[in-house]
C-alpha cells in the first residue's frame, strides 16, 4: 500500500499488510470449478512484470494515508463532508498514462473505491450517494482513467475493496447482519457497474474481503459468497485476471507486506 514519510502503519492496517504474506495463500481460498483461468489464458498477464497501481481518493487530500478514516476515528458523517470538498481539477489521467508508458508500463490499475467507501466513478449502487459525480467533482474518474489507459494500450486494470468502513455490519457481521447485507448488496452492484460501464477490463484487484479486521479473505467467504460474486464477473469479462482477495482461489495470488 501506499505510504508517505510521515504516515506509519498501525493497527488494523498493519495487519493488512501482514495477512496476505504469512497466513493467506491463495490455496486456502473457496474454489469454483471451471472459474479459474487456465496458465495459457494468464500467460499474458504474467509476462508483463511492470505496471502502475494508482492509490488515489478522497483520504489524498490529507496526504496521511487510505487508513486516514480509520487509523483518525473520523466518524462517518464527518468523514463524508469531505467529498464536498474533493475537486481535483488538475486530475489528468492522459498525462498519467503518458509518464507511465514513457517508463516502460505495460498495465495499470486503479483504486476504484478503497474501504473508505469513497467511489471514484457513477455509481448508483453506492450507499448514501457517496461517489465522486454526485459531490463536488462531478466526474468519473474511473471513466477518464480506463478511456485514458486503454487508448494508450494498457492493459487496464481496476481495484475494489470489498469491504466499507461506513457500515457497522463490517465490524460485526453476525451481530449485525442487515448491516452487512447492505454491505454485501452494495459490492455486488457496485461490481457489477465497474464490469459493464468501462469497456474492457483486464484485470480485476479485489482488496478488504476479510471481516472486523481479523481472520483471511477467505474465512469471510461465508458473508460475500466469492464464487457467485466472480460468476458475474466472467459473464461480464470472460478473461478478466482475479486476484484472491474476495475469499475464492483467484487467478493468481496478491501478497503484500514485508
Amino acid at each position: 500500500n501506499s505510504m508517505t514519510d510521515t504516515h506509519k502503519l498501525n493497527g488494523a492496517e498493519l495487519a493488512s499488510q501482514l495477512k496476505s504474506s504469512i497466513r493467506f495463500k491463495s490455496s486456502d481460498g473457496v474454489v469454483e470449478p471451471g472459474l479459474r483461468l487456465t496458465d495459457e489464458q494468464i500467460s499474458w498477464w504474467q509476462d508483463l512484470k511492470f505496471g502502475l497501481i494508482i492509490h488515489w481518493g478522497l483520504y489524498a487530500m490529507h496526504g496521511r494515508g487510505e487508513w486516514l478514516m480509520h487509523n483518525e476515528k473520523i466518524p462517518p458523517q464527518e468523514y463524508a463532508r469531505l467529498a464536498e470538498q474533493f475537486n481535483p481539477r488538475r486530475f489528468d489521467a492522459a498525462e498519467w498514462a503518458r509518464i507511465a508508458k514513457d517508463a516502460g508500463m505495460k498495465y495499470s490499475v486503479m483504486v476504484a473505491r478503497h474501504h473508505d467507501g469513497f467511489a471514484l466513478w457513477d455509481s448508483p449502487s453506492s450507499y448514501l450517494g457517496f461517489d465522486s459525480l454526485r459531490t463536488a467533482a462531478k466526474r468519473d474518474f474511473v471513466k477518464e482513467y480506463a478511456a485514458a489507459f486503454q487508448a494508450a494500450g494498457f492493459h487496464t486494470g481496476l481495484y475494489y475493496s470489498l469491504m466499507d468502513w461506513r457500515f457497522p455490519g463490517y465490524f460485526q457481521p453476525r451481530e449485525q447482519p442487515e448491516s452487512a447485507a447492505q454491505m454485501k448488496a452494495q459490492c455486488y452492484g457496485q461490481v457489477q457497474e465497474l464490469m459493464t460501464r468501462y469497456g474492457k477490463i483486464e484485470i480485476l484487484w479485489y482488496d478488504g474481503g476479510w471481516l472486523a479486521h481479523q481472520g483471511t479473505d477467505a474465512g469471510a467467504a461465508w458473508l460475500w459468497e466469492p464464487g457467485k460474486l466472480n460468476q458475474m464477473v466472467r459473464r461480464c469479462q470472460p478473461q478478466i485476471v482475479i486476484n484472491e482477495r474476495s475469499g475464492w482461489e483467484g487467478d493468481h495470488e496478491s501478497d503484500e507486506g514485508p
